[in-house]
């Protein structure tokens, strides 16, 4: 771009340059990333044949207020530095492949990286040193934010007794600079820079007091990946390819560099690569882009989509291999120590996913796992707990236990999620817990005498209360109601009698010797949206009571009364009435089994719907349900099985004579399941 002069003050003030370009383009470097802006800044002196760059982040109260570049290149007179800040575009690096003396190769030759300043503070300063004809020279530039099209250039005294050039970067107060401070910043720029580095082993760049090394973070050897390269690139030679280079540390950069044939970066293109295994960084290689301009980078999908799509599958490839073989040597490694938490074939599909994703969790965290002993075992052994049983608290593991990064977590979550192998899980433990709890009902119900033995009041309804799903999936989460409880116990007397509670007045109900009563029981929930209210009552029977005409009229009563209630006459609302017995008895088939209408449905009206049930056909309705699953997990609820679940799960709500020998019962829970594995295949 062209610029104007602008006659400059009287007095000693620098001269003014100001570009004919809008600031609009300017101000567009505001938003560029921050270690790419300090990557500019580091090119800048490199292209000056710097052997030393530091880069000094100065700090008040922990925050940065200054960045300080320090070179010792052979800097800038007070022409050249007219020349390049005078014009946006404009550099003495056009058309030329290396820097003066033909020393090493050249990085920028589109005049914007000083502009990337913009994306770090608001006040601008160079100053420089250079020499000519053996004396040594001195300038200054200026810049701000606040007047972006506008620079300002001053011949001085030198500064100091060698060329270089220092550039200053005030940092405005509450301006965060997130990306510097992150403890993976030096390895974010030094990506950026590492086949330079590599290339030139005498130059030195420094950040925040810390040399960058790429030898110090590079893993094994950088591997060029061929590319299945679309016909027009077929002729290219060398021909491009990917450079997969893999760090020993997270890298919050990820996206892949754009570089040169010599590897380097001009440029960041697509997406981040999010993968919570490797950490790496792609380069794409080829001599297409030894000169490319800055424009040309920007259309790089237009103009290289198929380069661009073959290296993004080649990188995609290695991925998943190399995700494989470190999981593999991880799971190795488990197993030589013997704390791997599984042995032989998985017993079921269920098994086989828990497993997969056992491998990939312990993976992602096998930094953060103790190196040894105890602490080791033990964190090994939650991960697979927290799988097997409650996949909902893996997260509080790693964060709290093993103090995985947020970082990798967040990482591990998306490729969970994205392969919904813990959405499985937790819908495989569910699964199984309803079937083993529907196996526990029948064995109890089965058995005349843990029928006898089985308490109603604080026992069987407890349980109940807690499975509503026997009755619908949505009435596991839907909650008891004030207003229901008061209209419900205002007309329990005068229907059911006074040998009916609510559930949750079931503690004043008490024999003499302290024990809960023989009652039945009420349990009550309502759920609602935007659209509409359903309310269900469920009034349990005792196992003795075989219910009867008497009964089926309470209950068509007690319905009628409470749906007239004034509270919720008028009201759009739906009411499910459900009488559950153990038995029923002949005289009431008819009532419960009319023409055109579903078994048990015994009164039907638009807002309300009364129906009888026994255990039997409740057990049978609930256990079809789950029959898909039950299949796919290939599970069975032995008697072991639910008799160890509801030992497990329900122990203050079971007869004392199943409860009794829980040893005995764990150990042939186990002994079961120890064959099953041995025996079993993956279906």
């Amino acid at each position: 771009m062209a610029s104007a002069a602008v006659p400059s003050q009287a007095g000693p003030h620098p001269t003014e340059f100001q570009l004919s370009v809008g600031e609009g383009k300017i101000l567009q470097f505001k938003k560029k990333p921050q270690i790419a802006a300090v990557a500019e800044l580091v090119w800048n002196a490199l292209d000056a044949n710097a052997t030393q760059v530091d880069v000094e982040l100065r700090r008040e109260w922990d925050a940065i207020t200054q960045i300080v570049v320090t070179d010792n290149g052979h800097g800038m007179t007070p022409e050249r530095a007219r020349a390049a800040f005078a014009g946006y575009g404009e550099t003495w690096k056009t058309g030329k492949t290396h820097t003066e003396g033909n020393t090493r190769i050249l990085h920028g030759h589109n005049g914007e990286g000083r502009l990337y300043a913009l994306a770090l503070g608001d006040r601008l300063t160079w100053e420089s040193v250079a020499e000519i004809d053996g004396r040594l020279v001195g300038v200054w530039i200026g810049g701000n934010a606040d007047h972006s099209t506008v620079w300002q250039a001053q011949e001085t005294t030198p500064a100091r007794d060698n060329t270089g050039t220092t550039v200053r970067i005030d940092v405005p107060q509450g301006k965060a600079l997130r990306r510097l401070e992150r403890d993976d910043a030096a390895a974010n720029l030094t990506a950026k820079l590492a086949f330079y580095l590599m290339a030139y082993p005498d130059v030195c760049v420094t950040f925040d007091g810390r040399r960058l090394d790429p030898s110090d973070i590079i893993v094994g050897e950088p591997i060029d990946l061929p590319l299945n390269l679309p016909e027009e690139y077929t002729q290219e030679d060398p021909a491009p390819v990917v450079t997969f280079v893999e760090w020993n540390q997270r890298m919050s950069d990820r996206r892949m560099l754009i570089c040169n044939a010599d590897g380097i970066a001009l440029y960041e293109q697509g997406g981040e690569w999010a993968d919570s295994i490797v950490s790496f960084t792609p380069y794409l290689r080829s001599n297409l882009f030894n000169d490319i301009s800055v424009d040309d980078l920007h259309g790089l999908p237009m103009s290289h989509g198929g380069l661009l799509d073959a290296a993004a599958k080649a990188v995609q490839e290695h991925l998943s291999l190399r995700g494989a073989q470190i999981s593999a040597a991880v799971v190795r490694q488990l197993k030589d120590e013997g704390i791997y938490p599984y042995s032989g074939p998985p017993a079921s599909r269920t098994q086989a996913i828990e497993r997969q994703t056992f491998d990939v969790v312990v993976t992602v965290a096998r930094d953060a796992l103790p190196s040894k002993g105890a602490a080791r075992r033990l964190s090994v052994s939650l991960i697979q707990t927290a799988l097997e049983s409650s996949p909902g608290d893996l997260h509080t593991i790693l964060a709290k236990v093993l103090a995985l990064s947020d970082e990798d977590r967040r990482h591990l979550k998306n490729l969970l999620d994205s392969t919904d192998l813990t959405h499985v899980i937790e819908a495989a433990t569910t699964v199984t817990n309803r079937l083993n709890f529907i196996g526990a009902l029948r064995k109890i119900f089965a058995d005349p005498h843990l029928r006898k033995d089985l308490r109603e009041v604080d026992q069987l309804h407890p349980m109940i209360a807690k499975n509503l799903w026997l009755f619908g999936d949505d009435w596991n989460m839907a909650m008891n109601e004030v207003g229901l409880t008061n209209v419900l116990q205002v007309h329990l007397e005068d229907h059911l009698g006074e040998d009916v509670v609510l559930e949750n007045r079931l503690e004043t109900v008490t024999q003499p010797d302290g024990r809960t009563g023989r009652v039945d029981v009420l349990l009550f929930r309502s759920r609602r949206d935007d659209s509409s209210t359903e309310r269900l009552v469920i009034e349990l029977k005792r196992p003795n009571v075989r219910v009867g005409k008497k009964e089926l009229d309470q209950i068509k009563g007690y319905a009628r009364a409470i749906v007239d209630d004034p509270q919720y006459s008028g009201v759009d609302c739906k009411w499910r009435f459900y009488l559950i017995t153990y038995e029923y008895s002949d005289k009431i088939l008819r009532d419960i089994r009319q023409k055109d209408k579903p078994e048990g449905l015994a009164d039907d009206h638009h807002d309300y719907e009364v129906w009888v049930k026994n255990w039997g056909e409740i057990l049978e309705t609930a256990e079809k349900k789950l029959l898909f699953f039950q299949r796919q997990l290939n599970y069975e609820a032995t008697d072991d099985r639910v008799t160890q679940h509801l030992r497990e799960s329900y122990s203050r709500f079971i007869p004392e004579s199943l409860a009794e020998d829980s040893q005995n019962g764990a150990a042939a829970a186990g002994s079961d399941t120890g064959s099953e594995t041995e025996s079993a295949q993956i279906p």
